[in-house]
C-alpha cells in the first residue's frame, strides 16, 4: 500500500518527530489519560488507526502484557519512527506497525476490542467511511476512543477553520465536524456513544497570515485569539473526544 507521501508528495509530516507537539498534546497526563479510558487491563486485542510517532498505542501496549496491539498511519515516516520507539515489543511479538489508510486497516473482521483514533478524523474527506472501518474490526461490546480536533460552533465555522489550516499547510484539506455530526455518524455505523467531551487546545505562535486570517473572518473572540508578552499570537481551538461501543 503506498504511503500518504508516496500518493502526496507536497504532504510533510509535521508531528511525527516534532518537539512541540509532543509538549502540547502528547503530554504525560493526556498519554496516561489515554491508556486510563482504553481500559487496557481488560483488552485483549487494540489497534490504533493514524498512530503517528506511536505514544499512544506504546503506553496502550506496554499497560497490558498480554493485548496485542496493531497501530497503522498512512505516513511512513510515522510508522518508522513508532517502529523504531516500539522495538521490544515488537520482537516479542506484541506489536506491529505498518501503513495503511483510516478507511482500509488490514485486519480481518471484528479482529479487536478495542480502536483507537485520535488526530485523525480531521484529515480525512469522508468520515463515514472511518466509522464504517471502526465498526468492522470491533467486536461486539468493543470500545472505541475516538478524540480530533472539531468544530465547536454553527456548521459554517468548519470551513473557516478548514481554511486556517490551509494558511498554515496547504498540503491537504482538512474536515472539521461538529460533535453532534460525529456522534451521529457513529451511531449509523452502529457504535453507541458512551459519553463524549469537548474542551479547547491551544495553538501557538500563529504566523502574521494566520492571525490576519482570524481578524478577517471576525473570530478573535470565538478562537480567542490573543498575543503574549513575547509578542507571539496565539488562539484556541477545540478537540472533540468519544467513547463509544460496537453494538
Amino acid at each position: 500500500m503506498k504511503s500518504a507521501e508516496q500518493i502526496n508528495p507536497r504532504l510533510l509530516d509535521l508531528w511525527t518527530t516534532s518537539d512541540e507537539y509532543r509538549r502540547i498534546y502528547q503530554t504525560q497526563d493526556e498519554v496516561e489519560t489515554i491508556v486510563r479510558l482504553m481500559e487496557m487491563p481488560g483488552a485483549a486485542a487494540l489497534v490504533d488507526i493514524g498512530c503517528g510517532n506511536g505514544a499512544f498505542a506504546i503506553a496502550c501496549a506496554r499497560a497490558n502484557a498480554a493485548c496485542r496491539v496493531w497501530a497503522f498511519d498512512a505516513l511512513e515516516s510515522a510508522v518508522t519512527e513508532c517502529r523504531a520507539r516500539a522495538g521490544d515489543l515488537i520482537r516479542a511479538g506484541r506489536f506491529t506497525a505498518g501503513v495503511a489508510w483510516g478507511e482500509r486497516i488490514p485486519l480481518a473482521d471484528a479482529s479487536v476490542d478495542r480502536v483507537l483514533c485520535r488526530s485523525v478524523l480531521h484529515h480525512l474527506a469522508d468520515a463515514d467511511a472511518l466509522y464504517r472501518e471502526i465498526a468492522r474490526l470491533l467486536r461486539p461490546g468493543g470500545l472505541l476512543l475516538l478524540q480530533a480536533p472539531c468544530n465547536y460552533w454553527p456548521k459554517r465555522w468548519g470551513r473557516v477553520i478548514g481554511e486556517l489550516y490551509r494558511v498554515f499547510d496547504d498540503s491537504h484539506p482538512r474536515q472539521y465536524h461538529q460533535p453532534a455530526d460525529v456522534i451521529a455518524g457513529l451511531n449509523v455505523a452502529g457504535l453507541a456513544m458512551q459519553s463524549a467531551a469537548c474542551w479547547p487546545y491551544p495553538w501557538e505562535d500563529l504566523k502574521p497570515a494566520e492571525v490576519e486570517f482570524i481578524k478577517r473572518h471576525g473570530a478573535e473572540a470565538r478562537f480567542q485569539l490573543s498575543r503574549g508578552e513575547d509578542g507571539k499570537w496565539n488562539c484556541s481551538l477545540y478537540w472533540v473526544r468519544v467513547l463509544a461501543r460496537r453494538m
